[in-house]
C-alpha cells in the first residue's frame, strides 16, 4: 500500500481510503466487518464515515441513522487497532428532528461530536469534516466551536465535504484570520460522470 500526506498535515494515509455509507444498509454488519478486517490486511489506515450513515441518503432526511459509525465502532471494539487507523467522519446532516439538530452551529457541533465519539466508542476523530456548507453560521462561531474540540483532543483535523470552491476559501480564510490550521481537505463527489468539481473546486 502507498501512502501520501493528508492535505496540507503531516498525517500518512493510505492512497485508498474504505468509505462506508453503506454499512447498515446495503451491507451487513457481519459482511462490514470482514470488508474491515480485508482493508486493514491489505494496508489501509484511513476509514471514512459519518453521522448520518446506515440508511437510505436524501437530501430533505427527517434524521439521519448514526448506523455506520456504531458498526464501525463495534469492529473497533474487537480488536480494530485503533491506533493505527485514521479515523474520519462527519457533521452537519439531521441527527434529531429539532431545529438545532442539524447544521454547522456550536450547539450542534457540541452535540454532533460527543454523539459521534460514543457510537465510534473512541476518544478522538482523527478527521471531523462538516458534510455540508451552512453559510448562515457566522464563521467565527464554527471556528470558535472547533478549535474548543481540538483543544480538548476530541477532533485532531478539519475538514470540508461538498463544498463549492468560494465555501473551501471563504471558510478557510476566516480560521486562518484566527491563527487557526483551518480546512486541510475537501471530500468532494467527482467521477468520469459528476465532474462539477472541476469549475472551481480543482
Amino acid at each position: 500500500m502507498e501512502y501520501k500526506t493528508l492535505g496540507r498535515t503531516g498525517l500518512k494515509v493510505s492512497t485508498l481510503c474504505l468509505g462506508t455509507m453503506n454499512f447498515g444498509d446495503v451491507t451487513a454488519k457481519d459482511d462490514a466487518f470482514a470488508i474491515m478486517d480485508g482493508a486493514r490486511d491489505a494496508g489501509i489506515n484511513y476509514f471514512d464515515t459519518a453521522d448520518v450513515y446506515g440508511g437510505p441518503q436524501k437530501p430533505d432526511m427527517e434524521k439521519g441513522y448514526g448506523t455506520s459509525e456504531e458498526i464501525v465502532g463495534e469492529w473497533l471494539a474487537r480488536g480494530g487497532r485503533r491506533d493505527s487507523l485514521v479515523l474520519a467522519t462527519k457533521f452537519y446532516q439531521p441527527m434529531q428532528t429539532d431545529p438545532n439538530g442539524r447544521g454547522l452551529s456550536a450547539y450542534h457541533i457540541r452535540q454532533a461530536v460527543e454523539d459521534s465519539l460514543r457510537r465510534l466508542g473512541t476518544d478522538r476523530i482523527d478527521l471531523y469534516q462538516m458534510h455540508h456548507s451552512d453559510m448562515s453560521v457566522p464563521r467565527d462561531e464554527l471556528w470558535q466551536a472547533l478549535d474548543i474540540l481540538v483543544q480538548q483532543g476530541k477532533i485532531l483535523y478539519v475538514g470540508s465535504s461538498n463544498h463549492a470552491g468560494w465555501q473551501i476559501a471563504t471558510t478557510h480564510a476566516a480560521a486562518q484570520a484566527r491563527g487557526s490550521l483551518g480546512l486541510v481537505c475537501e471530500q468532494t463527489y467527482y467521477n468520469l460522470m459528476e465532474r462539477t468539481a472541476e469549475l472551481e473546486v480543482l
